[in-house]
């Protein structure tokens, strides 16, 4: 198997809302995101899914939908809080789709989400 990974990143606010009513200040981060596709076979070419194509989808969603915005004011996020959890899994689940379109037999593994260097959190689908 081979796990393709790329790497972007998007600048972004948020507060979190806790159980118990309150909340956060709002406040940024520079948000990093890293994607991997998993490949279990290459194309003709020894590739399994290029880099350029996972890359630009994941720029584009991230530029067009969460970069410089207040993610709280998201219409998928007015629901789910927007934890950095939350937050992978809705790129996940966006990627999922874009990466299905390009190649059959590639699937999204995982994706990495971090507010600093020091946290971060992986969401997949893997039991």
């Amino acid at each position: 198997m081979y796990l393709i990974k790329v790497k972007d990143d998007f600048c972004a606010a948020h507060f979190l809302k806790w159980k118990d009513g309150s909340a956060e200040e709002l406040h940024g981060h520079n948000w990093k995101v890293e994607v991997a596709v998993k490949c279990e076979r290459l194309d003709a070419s020894g590739i399994g899914i290029d880099y350029v194509y996972v890359y630009n989808h994941l720029h584009n969603l991230l530029n067009e939908s969460l970069d410089h915005r207040n993610l709280n004011m998201l219409e998928d996020f007015t629901k789910a809080n927007p934890t950095s959890e939350n937050v992978a899994r809705w790129i996940y689940d966006k990627m999922a789709l874009i990466i299905k379109k390009r190649n059959p037999k590639a699937e999204i593994y995982s994706v990495t989400v971090c507010e600093t260097e020091q946290f971060c959190v992986e969401y997949n689908e893997e039991s």
